[in-house]
This record gives structure tokens, C-alpha cells and sequence, in this order.
């Protein structure tokens, strides 16, 4: 099942700990200035993932595969996108659903005849807004186990299919919905932990970047985690044995 502190423990384990973290903290901190480096962060993760399923997660992977971890990477990002497909349409409806309000209220003020501001707000549009939002955010919540278990299942087999097979993700994640109800739980754990932590420690950039890069392999374990569980319980084919014939 999936544990919270194995994860925790995980970026701490195995020999060079220092070398290891402190190269992923200067990796995060390069994210916001180039787009590949969050790439590799992703391939990066996916190893990590693959380590934990295969039962090897007593040590952080190194950082010398860095050109194969962009390629897994941008794999990653492009399947990850089909499980956001439905964030971008809901917070692009909400989004032009506030812009339309913002346009009624700037076309209601008049600086050539300055008078009291009046203006009522569209029930509908700011109803239209707050359903969108919230839709938005359920599906970003629901749909994080059955990211991760694509994920998960493509660190497996290497193919890019376990990211468009959503329906098939979806069985899986209900079928072991106990461990993906602790999955989530330990996520949003992680995150209040680890926001917490910021706020108290993070004095300069650096250790900001180094706590965000704990949390990241810690993610990473709770997702290897996840993987285990569904590679554990998925059903085996049935293979048909030929029947020897008898010897004389």
C-alpha cells in the first residue's frame, strides 16, 4: 500500500545524498529559465518511478543520463496533456466568462461624466465562473491517480499509449480505489507539509529550491508506490500451455 514515510525517507537514502539533492536543487531552480530543464525533471522522475516499482528505491538515481531523461521527458509532458485537455477547456470558459464581466464594468464607467458607479453583476456569468472553476479543480483531483498510474504504467512498458488508454486508467484506479484514496491524501499531506516547511526555512532561493526538489522525489516515490500497487494487482493473460505428448 502506499506508505508517506517511505517517501519521505527515500531522498535521503543511499550513498552521496548531498551531491545528489544538491544537483536537483540547482536543476529546480533553473526551471522558471528554460523549459527543457523542467523536461529532464520529468524523465528524472519517471526513473525514479521505475526504480520504486521494481523494488529498488534505497537510493536516489544519478544525474548522468540527463539527454535520455529529456527525450522520456517530453513524452511525459505530451501525455500528460491529455489529462489536462479538460482543465484548459473549463478555466478557458471561466476565463472568458470574467472577461466579459470585466468589459460590462469598464463599460459602465464614463470619465467624461463622472457619477456614483453603479453596476450589477451577471448572476449567470459569475454562476458560469464558479462551476467552471470548481469543475476544474475536481478533475485535477480525480484525475491525478489515473496520471500517475499512466505514468506509471508508461515507466513500465515505454510506450506512449498508457497515457491515451484513460478509460482503461480509470478501471484501475477504481478497482484499487482503497490505495488511491491513500495516494491522494498523502499527496495533499505532502504538499501542506512542505508548503509549511518553506515558509519556515526558506531563506534564500537555494534552500527554497532544495526543499522543492525533496518534495519532488518524494512525489516521484508515492508515484513508483502507486505503480507497484497497480502492477501488483492488474491481472496476469492466461497462457495456454501445449500438452506434451505421451511418452512411449
Amino acid at each position: 500500500m502506499i506508505n508517506l514515510s517511505r517517501a519521505l525517507r527515500y531522498p535521503f537514502s543511499g550513498p552521496n545524498v548531498a551531491g545528489k539533492t544538491l544537483a536537483g536543487a540547482f536543476m529546480t531552480l533553473m526551471v522558471p529559465f528554460g523549459f527543457i530543464t523542467g523536461l529532464m525533471l520529468l524523465g528524472y522522475q519517471l526513473r525514479i518511478m521505475r526504480d520504486v516499482i521494481d523494488g529498488r528505491d534505497d537510493e536516489l538515481p544519478d544525474w548522468h543520463h540527463l539527454g535520455s531523461d529529456l527525450v522520456q521527458g517530453l513524452v511525459v509532458f505530451l501525455g500528460s496533456l491529455v489529462y489536462y485537455v479538460p482543465v484548459f477547456i473549463l478555466m478557458g470558459v471561466s476565463a472568458a466568462a470574467l472577461w466579459d464581466i470585466l468589459v460590462d464594468i469598464r463599460g459602465s464607467i464614463n470619465l467624461l461624466e463622472p457619477r456614483p458607479f453603479e453596476f450589477e453583476f451577471d448572476r449567470a456569468k459569475l454562476s458560469l465562473i464558479v462551476v467552471s472553476f470548481s469543475l476544474a479543480l475536481i478533475w485535477l483531483l480525480l484525475s491525478a491517480p489515473m496520471l500517475l498510474a499512466a505514468t506509471a504504467k508508461y515507466a513500465e512498458t515505454g510506450e506512449f499509449s498508457a497515457f491515451t488508454h484513460i478509460l482503461q486508467c480509470a478501471d484501475e484506479v477504481w478497482d484499487q480505489r482503497g490505495a488511491a484514496a491513500q495516494l491522494t491524501l498523502s499527496l495533499f499531506l505532502l504538499a501542506i507539509l512542505f508548503q509549511i516547511i518553506s515558509m519556515l526555512v526558506s531563506v534564500t532561493c537555494m534552500v527554497g529550491t532544495y526543499i522543492q526538489f525533496i518534495q519532488f522525489a518524494a512525489i516521484s516515490h508515492l508515484g513508483g508506490q502507486w505503480g507497484a500497487v497497480l502492477k501488483a494487482n492488474r491481472p496476469r493473460p492466461n497462457v495456454i500451455r501445449p500438452i506434451k505428448p505421451p511418452t512411449r
